[in-house]
């Protein structure tokens, strides 16, 4: 498979700095034989060697500058430096000698090429060779040519470069990985709120390391606090302004921190400001969040987006150390950047429905209101004309005023209805409710000709104005959904509200559904029975149906949680 031309580069890159090191020790390994000949048993040998081994790092310098993808070859290069290495210690005065220099450059180079887990490979290929070259000098040349001394310094040493590369290889990949997290930041699809908050923050707490994260925002042009907390699942609260206020004391409002220890009074805390670290103790949040944040190690990043401000926590972090703040301001800045894009699409689609409502309502006006105004016309006029002749019945006549002042009230309803659609709350109608219910009733039961009693427990109840809008229209289409199959003597509908739910009961004699028993919101949806149309309704606004029929007539039961309702 072809690598990625990027990562092609990359490597080539990384292979011309090898060779300009090879270079570099080279030239400075043939001066040190030149400089000090009696370091090496070969004089001759080994000038010729080091002259050759010169030649050979010029070489493949300009072949690595020629090249933009390696292939196979840095993997044959690293064998041949450490055989080279190899047989330079043996040239000259062994595990003494200057030169084993290259055996370090042999554990750098894999660093380079492939990360800490090559470096490690190589030290278990280049420290058995370096004792076997000890073992190998002292069994040859005696205690005289082999020094026990320098040979276990520099073993520790081969050690000690080992351990350090391998921690910077480490390090490196985790900042690699952070930084090809952070380029695939998330972003969110779909329209569910609660779902892409979790996301995001869930997102933000993997690249950090926290097992937990904590939100808090506002924004500008809207007088409410919002408070998310996120482990496997999210909860999005609404408080007012003044609560946890101030979220941080004022030093702090801008800046990034991370608390080691319990919060409280004594907490001790790492701040980040303008890219400089200070100490602090005292309390770092309001003593309201203290016991919703839990215990320390936690970390926070202020972000301000757009119309949004607010501030993260990270709590339950793997590594709290004072390093891992600039990551959490950088994640901080991420999270509110995304929040701010879901309120700017939010916004969007609210005024795509606003435009469509406002369409739709003059569609309404221009269209079906202004037929309604012409058959109200033409049946006035029927009426009329059966007046005036001798043998118009008194019972036709007053069924065409009927009609009349059916139609009539539906247009008044139609009205209403396009005020609602309208954005401007000056054009809405604000009649209260019990009297827009009643309204009703009336206009049913003059089109149906069936007794409707409507009751509403407390009779000034007020319920939420998303609610408000849908309740009329639910109650209504329970109604005709009963007058339409069941054919009943007579409907009752019974409306009740506590603090949090709002329920809407509906009794009639007719018929029944083409089921007998008791069924509940999911069976219904399950099945696709019962009205579809109340049961999307209901469901958009959080709430459930539940149906009860039996032979002879049927109850439809709606609960709406008032919470939901007031966010519709």
């Amino acid at each position: 498979m072809t690598e990625p031309a990027t990562q092609s580069f990359a490597r080539a890159r990384v292979e011309r700095l090898i060779a300009s090191v090879r270079i570099g020790l080279a030239a400075a390994g043939l001066f040190g034989v030149w400089l000090e000949p009696e370091a090496t048993r070969f004089p001759e040998l080994t000038d010729a060697l080091y002259g050759g081994y010169l030649a050979y790092a010029l070489a493949l310098a300009a072949i690595m500058w020629r090249r933009d993808s390696t292939g196979r070859l840095p993997l044959i290069l690293h064998v041949a430096d450490i055989v080279i290495a190899s047989v330079l210690q043996c040239l000259t005065t062994g595990t003494s000698s200057p030169f084993y220099i290259y055996f370090v450059f042999a554990l750098f180079s894999a660093a380079l090429r492939w990360g800490w887990e090559a470096t490690l490979q190589t030290a278990a290929v280049v420290f058995p060779l370096f004792l076997i070259l000890g073992a190998y000098l002292n069994a040859t040349q005696g205690v005289a040519g082999f020094d026990p001394n320098r040979f276990v310094s520099r073993a520790a040493y081969l050690v000690v470069v080992t351990v350090v590369l391998v921690f910077l290889g480490q390090h490196e990949a985790r900042l690699r990985e952070e930084i090809r997290r952070l380029a695939r930041w998330p972003i969110p699809a779909g329209t569910n709120w609660t779902d892409n908050v979790r996301e995001i923050l869930q997102y933000g707490a993997g690249i950090v390391g926290a097992r937990n994260v904590a939100l808090i925002w506002s924004e500008d042009e809207e007088p409410w606090r919002y408070v998310a907390f996120a482990s496997s699942d999210v909860t999005i609260e609404r408080h007012p302004p003044a609560d946890f206020e101030p979220i941080v004391p004022a030093d702090l409002a801008d800046d990034t921190f991370l608390c080691m220890t319990p919060l409280d009074a004594g907490a001790m805390i790492r701040v980040s400001r303008a890219g400089r670290l200070s100490a602090r103790a005292g309390l770092p949040v309001h003593p309201d969040l203290v016991a919703r944040l839990g215990t320390a190690p936690l970390a926070s990043a202020a972000f301000r987006a757009g119309q949004l401000s607010g501030r993260v926590f990270f709590l339950g972090l793997s590594e709290p150390t004072a390093e891992a703040l600039p990551l959490v301001e950088l994640v901080g800045r991420e999270v509110g950047a995304s929040l701010d894009r879901l309120q700017s699409d939010r916004r969007s689609r609210d005024l795509a429905i606003v435009e469509e409502r406002i369409r739709v309502a003059r569609d309404l006006h221009d269209g079906i209101l202004q037929a309604l105004t012409g058959i109200r016309l033409e049946l006035q006029h029927v009426a009329a004309r059966e007046r005036q002749s001798s043998s118009a019945l008194p019972a036709a006549d007053s069924r065409l005023i009927d009609l009349e002042s059916a139609i009539a009230t539906e247009q008044r309803e139609l009205r209403r209805l396009i005020d609602d659609l309208r954005p401007s709350p000056a054009l809405r109608d604000e009649s209260p409710l019990m009297d827009r219910l009643q309204s009703l009733r009336s206009r049913i039961a003059l089109e149906w000709r069936v007794p409707v009693s409507i009751t509403v427990t407390p009779a000034d109840l007020v319920v939420p104005q998303g609610c408000d809008r849908d309740l009329p229209f639910m109650v209504h289409e329970a109604i005709v959904n009963a007058m339409k199959h069941g054919q009943p003597s007579r409907v009752s509908v019974a409306i009740s509200a506590t603090d949090d739910e709002l329920r809407i009961t509906v009794d009639d004699d007719g018929g029944g559904f083409a089921f007998t028993g008791v069924r509940d919101h999911a069976s219904l949806a399950q099945a696709n029975a019962g009205p579809r149309s109340l049961r999307e309704r209901v469901t958009s606004l959080g709430g459930r149906i539940d149906i009860e029929s039996r032979v002879a007539g049927s109850r439809v039961a709606l609960s709406i949680p008032l919470r939901t309702a007031a966010h519709v």
